[in-house]
């Protein structure tokens, strides 16, 4: 994940930001993307896309601040300090697989630990914690970590700094008994249409080839949603397993996911990864787990899958009154206040149609949602989005950073959806905020 991810959301905030932006929103002066003048209107506002303006700014990439007390209604989680507990390398080094004790303040509840590894996000990954107090974690050490700064991220979406020490990560060739298979998924949270999909990554122990088969369960019903067929795979070798969210080209629903191994050998000797419970302890080989509601998001192989993430990574609030939907001069959208500056991403991948500057909207970009028929309107960025008209992005991509252009009292996101065929191409703006709010509580 990027290193600018900071904490969100700030919902029943003390904060001077959110305070300011409720004050305006009651008054009636948060900005709609309504246009003025001369340029191209919608009878009930809204900013038509040939109403474009002046040229685009230059692309600064300032990075949001970190999070701080109070911003978000509790203090945001911090990490203090961490240690290797168990399999652990040299002078203490982790290894894939072993466990690690991070210290810190506001923990609990906590919903995943990210192992950032090198700048950028190319090699982040993230688990599920094994166990978690409210001023320590315990949590694996993924096999694709990389050394590298933690982030803490509670259940609430509340994300830690950056720790200022890397956890330094020694790899080691896979060790895995007889009779087992130890299997994990490179994210303990998915979102369709991402620059990373699913993946699982499970080694099979022993040290005879053994007939693969992987299953993809629904935990919310215990249906096998998938399948894959390996066939013969070597002992102690990593394989991997993908999945893009889809079955029969249909999207799924979002919910908790686990991918289960199955292994056996030319003695007939059967593993499973479900064998494994929450703490990663190995049961007995040949035993399966299929009831609905029996995996827990810690249990190996599991993973939470969504279809759309929240546009802010940032404590942000809601704007009311004028500023929601329907509000003022017909309010095509809803306004989300947070601070200049905090990272706007895709709400859903799509492809660009619209990039421009507009002098009521300011620096807006429109996406058409991938496999949704809905296009996304983002307006008010600081400067010129990120992407450019054409190209295809991923959910979760940043897209540009909340600012205050064209009219606009306070900075804030403005965020429109409209139906197909799409953003005054025929389609109609409906209310965003119930699908804000439920991403928010997810992702």
């Amino acid at each position: 994940m990027p290193r600018f991810a900071v904490a969100r959301p700030c919902r029943k905030t003390e904060s001077v930001i959110c305070a300011a932006a409720a004050t305006l929103a009651t008054l009636g002066l948060a900005a709609s993307a309504a246009p003025a003048g001369a340029l191209v209107q919608d009878p009930t506002g809204g900013t038509a896309p040939n109403a474009a303006e002046p040229p685009e700014s230059s692309r600064a990439r300032a990075l949001a601040p970190p999070p701080t007390a109070n911003l978000y209604g509790k203090p945001a989680p911090l990490i203090r300090r961490f240690a290797c507990r168990s399999a652990c390398g040299a002078a203490g080094a982790a290894r894939p697989g072993s466990l690690i004790r991070i210290r810190g303040r506001n923990l609990a509840p906590l919903d995943e630990v990210v192992f950032l590894g090198a700048e950028g996000d190319a090699d982040d990954t993230s688990v599920a914690p094994r166990r978690v107090r409210r001023r320590s974690a315990l949590a694996r050490v993924p096999r694709t970590a990389a050394s590298g700064p933690l982030v803490v991220v509670r259940a609430d979406g509340t994300r830690s700094p950056a720790s200022r020490r890397s956890l330094a990560v020694e790899p080691e060739p896979a060790d895995v008994p007889t009779g087992m298979i130890d299997a994990e998924v490179q994210g303990a949270k998915v979102f369709f249409g991402a620059r990373r999909p699913a993946e699982l990554s499970y080694v099979v122990g022993g040290s005879r080839p053994a007939t693969v088969q992987v299953e993809l369960v629904r935990a919310a019903d215990g249906v096998v949603v998938a399948q894959w067929a390996p066939g013969e795979v070597a002992p102690k070798v990593a394989q991997t397993v993908q999945w893009d969210g889809t079955v029969d080209g249909e999207v799924q629903t979002d919910g908790l996911y686990q991918f289960r191994v199955t292994a056996t050998d030319s003695s007939g000797a059967t593993a499973t990864s479900s064998t494994a419970d929450e703490h990663g302890t190995l049961g007995a080989p040949g035993a399966r787990a299929s009831r609905a509601g029996d995996v827990s998001p810690a249990a190996p192989g599991a993973f939470k899958f969504l279809r759309y993430r929240f546009p802010l990574n940032g404590a942000h609030d809601y704007a009311e009154a004028a500023a929601r939907f329907g509000g003022g001069r017909g309010h095509q959208g809803q306004d989300v206040f947070a601070t200049c500056g905090t990272p706007i991403v895709a709400a859903r991948g799509g492809v660009v149609k619209f990039r421009e500057f507009q002098s009521a909207a300011g620096n807006y970009v429109v996406i058409d949602g991938a496999r949704t028929g809905v296009d996304f309107g983002y307006m008010h960025l600081r400067e010129a989005a990120l992407v450019n008209v054409g190209d295809r992005v991923r959910t979760g991509q940043p897209i540009g950073f909340v600012g205050a252009t064209g009219r606009a009292s306070g900075c804030h996101l403005h965020f429109e959806e409209w139906t197909a065929p799409g953003w005054y191409s025929g389609g109609s703006a409906f209310d965003p905020l119930p699908d804000l709010r439920a991403w928010d509580a997810q992702s």
